[in-house]
């Protein structure tokens, strides 16, 4: 599933649309969008993924305008189908443990001498479902760069996503991928290589907590 609502831009600050959300969980107590860029939250996690890849700060600096860089077209971010989410617990809802989803994503990418080399943010979001209780929960997010012919991958990493969960039944929190290289071919990178969001491969979770102070 390819994730919409990009600008081919040099430097990333492009937010997804948070569409993904969380695939229509429909456990009482456990709505609500895994979040959007536009409008809302006049600071959603969103941004700050944006200006932690753009400025290395959640925040912007007054004045961002620096030396300009080689204008690259980022690769396209895409969720590999069926792996937008992972839900644990029981068929029904009424079972569901916990669910941790994939929200909104940005990328940053650049030339580097003969290598262009993509930095990917990720914001994921747990939420504690009707059998669910507080604690500490994670899922594994791979993050790759592949050819678009062929679909060949260049760089990948697993990541552990996910975290603690307290009385409010949900949590959100945000990933800055190590960059990923890939041989420079021209200034339209998206057309060559794509970014693939993965969640869930590997399985695993941790056991609740009884009780965690925050």
């Amino acid at each position: 599933m390819r994730v919409k609502g990009f600008a081919r831009r040099a430097v990333g600050l492009v937010i997804t649309a948070g569409s993904v959300g969380l695939l229509g969980l429909a456990l009482g107590g456990c709505g609500g969008p895994a979040g959007s860029v536009a409008g809302g939250d006049p600071d959603p996690v969103s941004t700050k993924i944006g200006n932690l890849l753009a400025f290395q700060s959640p925040n912007a600096p007054p004045n961002p305008n620096g030396p300009s860089r080689e204008r690259v077209d980022c690769p396209i971010v895409q969720i590999e189908p069926g792996h937008a989410a992972v839900r644990v617990g029981g068929e029904d809802s009424a079972h569901v443990r916990y669910q941790i989803a994939i929200g909104d994503a940005a990328r940053d990418c650049e030339r580097v001498g003969n290598e262009l080399r993509v930095r990917v943010g990720v914001e994921t979001r747990t939420v504690l479902g009707p059998a669910g209780a507080p604690g500490t929960y994670t899922a594994p997010l791979r993050v790759s760069l592949r050819k678009v012919a062929g679909e060949q991958t260049i760089a990948s990493k697993v990541y552990r996503v996910g975290g603690a969960v307290g009385s409010t039944g949900t949590a959100i929190t945000s990933l800055i991928a190590e960059p990923l290289s890939a041989p420079y071919t021209t200034q339209h990178a998206d057309e060559d290589y794509e970014v693939v969001l993965s969640l869930g491969e590997g399985g695993g979770e941790d056991k609740p907590s009884r009780h965690r102070r925050r």
